[in-house]
């Protein structure tokens, strides 16, 4: 096992149903023009949304066309766009970074604010309930679902030496920016997010895990590509891998697309448009 590769695996939820990446995307968009709207019109998150989507765009096409992800068939609303790498992944980049993005900026900040904090932490937790639906149609399943079928949606090698060199790129960027950062508020705001995006991420991992629709595998990814000895993890590799996941790749490494916007000049000193700019929920 020592030499073996670790897998990501996701199920037909989101593996394969573009439907959800779909709506995700349009909610996050909603969300940009909700804090225009409610904030003197900044573009705090239309600027982060542009720079997650379009920057996991790109990564996740690196991803595709170096084998490290592996897609099988792919549908929006039952249409099949599986060769429409044109949709596919700008949708990808929308959904699963843009998306997570802006969610943790939206509660991030108004947590983050005393005057709206109780408020928004208790809709926080209404729209975490909101996703269990989701995954109701699964059930519950603690077996290994289809593991070791070589068709599944969504295999992807975690640990491959591009995908190590890539996350520790963008983790160091964003702790040093973090803790070097001379503004209070902005560290503050970067510290919050972080936290909110944890927090959805590890509980929509965990739904997912419950209901069958992700988990770990190992295996061996041969010289032509394909897969051999592939099955479940033990519950060890299994939890440590999710937990990595939760924490590092869909959170940490997601700082710098709100550090960047910052570092140029696209989003104003919070200080001062903090003051002037109160939620008016």
């Amino acid at each position: 096992m020592i030499f073996e590769s670790i897998f990501m695996i996701r199920g037909v939820d989101f593996g394969q149903d573009f439907g959800r990446k779909f709506i995700f995307s349009i909610i996050a968009i909603i969300i940009c023009f909700y804090d225009w709207k409610t904030n003197d019109k900044r573009k705090d998150y239309f600027w982060v949304f542009l720079f997650a989507s379009v920057f996991w765009s790109l990564a996740e096409l690196a991803l595709q066309l170096g084998g490290t992800r592996v897609l099988q068939e792919k549908y929006l609303f039952f249409i099949n766009i599986t060769n429409m790498p044109w949709l596919t992944i700008p949708l990808q980049g929308m959904s699963e970074a843009g998306f997570v993005v802006v969610l943790g900026m939206l509660f991030g900040d108004r947590i983050l604010n005393e005057e709206t904090r109780k408020k928004w932490i208790i809709i926080f937790c209404i729209c975490l309930s909101m996703f269990i639906p989701l995954f109701v149609p699964y059930g519950i399943r603690f077996d290994s679902v289809n593991a070791g079928d070589p068709n599944i949606p969504s295999r992807r090698d975690m640990f491959n030496l591009g995908s190590i060199i890539f996350i520790i790129i963008l983790s160091g960027f964003a702790i040093i920016w973090l803790l070097t950062n001379d503004s209070e508020y902005v560290r503050k705001r970067g510290i919050y997010m972080y936290i909110i995006m944890i927090s959805f991420v590890a509980w929509w991992t965990f739904i997912s895990w419950i209901a069958g629709q992700r988990w770990i595998e190992v295996g061996t990814v041969n010289s032509n590509g394909t897969y051999s000895n592939l099955r479940r993890a033990p519950p060890l590799i299994e939890f440590g891998a999710l937990v990595y996941d939760i924490l590092v790749e869909v959170s940490l490494i997601y700082i710098p697309f709100l550090a960047i916007p910052y570092l140029l000049g696209l989003i104003k000193s919070e200080e001062v448009n903090n003051k002037r700019n109160k939620d008016k929920e």
